[in-house]
């Protein structure tokens, strides 16, 4: 029972970490023809093209992609709550819409983390004039626009991304000691 738990847990995290680059992708890069921007959006659209057949006859990846990722937030919490005690207790919305965007906030987090972990691998070790460091350096520079509106003055990026990285971290120890009963599933 803990395995599949653990399987489905993981594989929904999956869906919703590559819809979140996707829809990310959409809405910051211009240039599809990055291979791994190619490689993100294949694979997402051999998920969204199997619902389309079903479900959404007319509709664009992009708007798919995000109804997906809201389904998938909103019902995994009681997905997995349903699966590891058999019985859905019952909450109301509020809590349900809570939970969700809690879910969200972590995705977006762990996002961040990774990307800008990765970066800071690919500037240690000197790897530049790859595709994957074109796009990194796309989502960096972004989150940077926003950091660099209250820090002007900092000019060493590495140092802020750190720190970035850093908060990230607490912040995910602070809510998992915050909201311990259900942090560990979202």
């Amino acid at each position: 029972m803990v395995t599949i738990i653990c399987f489905l847990k993981h594989l929904i995290d999956v869906f919703i970490l590559i819809f979140l680059l996707r829809l990310w992708i959409y809405f910051s890069i211009h240039n599809y023809y990055n291979f791994f921007v190619k490689y993100v959006i294949l694979l997402t659209n051999i998920i969204l093209n199997n619902i389309k057949k079903f479900f959404f006859k007319n509709n664009k990846n992009e708007i798919l992609s995000f109804i997906l990722i809201l389904i998938l937030i909103f019902l995994k919490y009681p997905i997995l709550i349903l699966i590891q005690s058999k019985n859905l207790f019952f909450h109301s919305l509020f809590f349900f819409i809570f939970v969700s965007i809690l879910t969200l906030l972590k995705f977006f987090g762990y996002l961040f983390f990774w990307l800008i972990t990765i970066y800071l691998i690919f500037n240690i070790f000197r790897i530049m004039n790859n595709d994957l460091n074109n796009i990194l350096e796309i989502f960096i520079n972004q989150i940077l626009k926003i950091i660099k509106i209250f820090f002007k003055d900092f000019y060493n990026i590495n140092i802020i991304l750190f720190i970035i990285n850093i908060i990230l971290y607490f912040l995910n120890n602070l809510f998992m000691d915050l909201f311990p009963q259900f942090w560990c599933l979202i």
